[in-house]
């Protein structure tokens, strides 16, 4: 029950990024985008990273799309940020993170 409570109140994470979704489209080619891990569960520390999960549109899964938008992301929050796509996903890890994610919705 608490972990839902939780869950249902937004991020500050995932509020930033559905206000600069359309740019994170436009300049990097972000076609899916959400947080997981601490961050996600409302459990982060000052010192904690965000960990971000992407799926890029078709085509714009690049090497300078992934390195910008994690540079940008880092700006954006200003700590660091653990980037992963989907693709990346450890298999061992993935149900933990398909559980967790919050995805923005704008």
């Amino acid at each position: 029950m608490a972990v839902q409570m939780r869950r249902n109140k937004k991020s500050e994470f995932v509020t930033k990024l559905e206000e600069v979704l359309p740019l994170l489209r436009e300049r990097f080619g972000v076609a899916k985008i959400g947080i997981f891990g601490s961050a996600a569960r409302g459990e982060e520390r000052p010192d904690s990273d965000v960990d971000v999960l992407v799926e890029f549109a078709p085509g714009q899964t690049t090497f300078r799309n992934f390195m910008e938008l994690a540079f940008y992301l880092e700006e954006l929050f200003g700590r660091r940020v653990d980037l992963v796509t989907e693709q990346g996903l450890s298999q061992y890890l993935r149900p933990y993170v398909e559980q967790e994610v919050v995805w923005c919705d704008a």
